[in-house]
This record gives C-alpha cells, structure tokens and sequence, in this order.
C-alpha cells in the first residue's frame, strides 16, 4: 500500500484524472480518496517511483507519506 498526499488533488473532477492515470499503469490498482486531505492511498503491484511518475506525467505534483512502522 502507498499513501500519497497530492496539493492539487481538489474536487472529483481531479481524482478522474488521477484515477484514470493509476489505471493506465496498473489495471487492478484500488485508490481511495481523502479529497479534502488530499490524500490518496494506493494498493498496486508497482513500485512507488511508477506511481508518481504517472501522477506527474498527469499533472499532479504528489508525495509520498510514510507510515511508522509496527
């Protein structure tokens, strides 16, 4: 699972873009999203580095946000 926060992530209309660029990579990808946190998480068989690429390659700027471990 990745979690992302994505600053320009702001209405529905930006999560089908967002959704549409994932699903271009990665078929079976699931998202969930916090539109007004601005977060995304993400559960792909791709590598992170993958990910933000389409997002950018999308025009959304996103970052990853790490999790504590345990």
């Amino acid at each position: 699972m990745h979690l992302f926060h994505v600053p320009d992530l702001k209405c529905g209309g930006c999560l089908g873009f967002v959704v549409r660029a994932l699903r271009d990579i990665d078929q079976t990808v699931r998202i969930t999203a916090d539109i007004p946190a601005r977060t995304l998480r993400v559960i792909s068989t791709r590598f992170e580095s993958a990910l933000l690429r389409a997002l950018r390659e999308a025009g959304y700027t996103a970052e990853p946000i790490l999790l504590p471990l345990g």
